[in-house]
């Protein structure tokens, strides 16, 4: 387990790396954009594309990342009235679920990735490059999802501080 959380650990730094630059990346762009459309009265088609790809991007990566601390949204109304045992199952059915979810959006990511051989209308960049960012969203979300759930059953052994 310790293995696991060192190598996650590793993973949200990089990750938030990521975050922090693909964020700085579409405020530069939109910023430029703005100005762009306002003093030279013509705007950056490829801004547009870039900032939505990226914004795929920052979605999933951002949801791993909250997933793993367990601030990610959820309705704890039944987990809530009922004992830590029984909120242990619940944790690990929904984590469960969560996973299998984020597993099939990563395959259908991929699914796009080798199939998807159109361009992009503006940069002509291959959109397969964008798909890649379903993908490595939807793998950030499994480990993460996996993650808080051993956090919960391991590390929390009466339940204090469970914020999932």
């Amino acid at each position: 387990m310790q293995v696991y959380k060192k190598i996650m650990h590793f993973i949200t730094l990089i990750e938030e790396v990521v975050l922090a630059l693909a964020s700085v990346l579409v405020l530069g762009l939109t910023f430029g954009n703005v100005v762009a459309r306002y003093v030279f009265h013509h705007s950056w088609g490829f801004a547009e594309e870039i900032v939505v790809a990226v914004f795929v991007l920052i979605s999933l990566l951002a949801a791993g990342v909250a997933a793993g601390t367990g601030d990610l949204v959820n309705l704890a109304l039944v987990p809530d009235h009922v004992g830590y045992g029984a909120r242990k199952v619940l944790k690990i059915i929904s984590t469960v679920i969560a996973v299998i979810y984020s597993l099939i959006l990563a395959w259908q990511g991929f699914g796009r990735v080798t199939t998807d051989h159109t361009f992009s209308p503006i940069l002509h960049i291959s959109k397969s490059i964008f798909w890649l960012f379903v993908v490595i969203g939807g793998i950030s979300l499994a480990l993460h999802f996996i993650e808080n759930c051993i956090d919960f059953c391991v590390n929390d052994p009466e339940g204090k501080g469970d914020r999932a």
